[in-house]
């Protein structure tokens, strides 16, 4: 993977956060629709508990406001319960990703606002040994999320998928319903930019130190 460090690093966020919006999506699946399907209800809660944060996540990447991001998750999973029957075993996070993505893009047309991706709500990496680690971590983030949001949004929606959330060019393909070759020609123009713009990155950086 292009940025697979930099992907390990910005994985970091408020996983207890993100466990209490699970609780309250479970809580919010209609009592009688639980009780009518238990076994659809019981798959659900399953879903919920394994992808929930990673379904955030992959919003705030995208560069949506973190509210909307919020509510497009758990909007998501009164979708899956209606859907859930059709979902291909071993297919489930490329189908809740792909329809988060195009609840988020509803949401946001109807008035819900985009902005730069940051990291205002993240927590620094609990496993950095140092003071000194943090703050590199942090400003890792920064410069990753920055870059991110440079990018046009289609590339930056594979680009997010391919190289941070390790998804195949097949289950992105599956995701954002488009030909795998769309997907290639996509990742590959998204690459390229995020090359250049990170090169630009460092070639400014050298110039402020002097170097």
């Amino acid at each position: 993977m292009l940025i697979s460090s930099a992907a390990s690093v910005a994985a970091s966020s408020a996983e207890s956060d993100r466990n209490a919006q699970a609780d309250s999506a479970i809580r919010a699946v209609p009592a009688d629709a639980a009780a009518r399907e238990p076994e659809r209800s019981e798959s659900l809660h399953r879903l919920v508990r394994e992808h929930f944060s990673a379904v955030w996540r992959f919003l705030r990447r995208l560069g949506f406001d973190r509210h909307l991001a919020d509510d497009a998750a758990q909007d998501l999973f009164f979708v899956a319960l209606r859907r859930i029957d059709g979902v291909t075993p071993g297919r489930e996070r490329a189908f809740l990703l792909g329809a988060a993505l195009r609840i988020a893009v509803r949401m946001k047309r109807r008035g819900a606002r985009e902005i730069p991706v940051d990291l205002r709500d993240a927590e620094l990496d609990e496993t950095a040994a140092t003071p000194e680690e943090h703050l590199d971590d942090e400003r890792a983030r920064k410069v990753l999320y920055q870059l991110l949001s440079e990018l046009d949004e289609r590339f930056r929606v594979v680009f997010v998928m391919y190289e941070l959330e390790g998804m195949t060019m097949q289950e992105i393909a599956e995701a954002l319903e488009i030909p795998s070759g769309t997907v290639a020609s996509r990742l590959r123009t998204a690459r390229d930019d995020f090359r250049f713009r990170l090169e630009r990155y460092r070639a400014l950086a050298r110039e402020k130190e002097g170097l």
